[in-house]
């Protein structure tokens, strides 16, 4: 992982958040599918994210979902 966040990092990140506010919990893959990012480059973001508290993973069995930490639970 690069040290420092680089404006693509932030913009992907900003990219992300907005879609789990408009649909609420998406998969990886789903994610993979709208952003058209590869699966190591959005589990990056995502994890990033996760690290700032701002998203968290779901897990449904084998499938994992990610949706927005609300205030409450931050």
């Amino acid at each position: 992982m690069p040290r420092r966040q680089t404006d693509k990092v932030f913009e992907r990140k900003e990219q992300v958040l907005e879609y789990l506010r408009t649909y609420g919990e998406l998969t990886t893959s789903r994610l993979i599918q709208m952003t058209g990012l590869s699966h190591s480059q959005i589990f990056y973001i995502l994890k990033l994210l996760e690290k700032e508290n701002l998203v968290k993973e779901v897990k449904r069995g084998k499938i994992a979902y990610w949706k927005l930490v609300e205030a409450k639970e931050a």
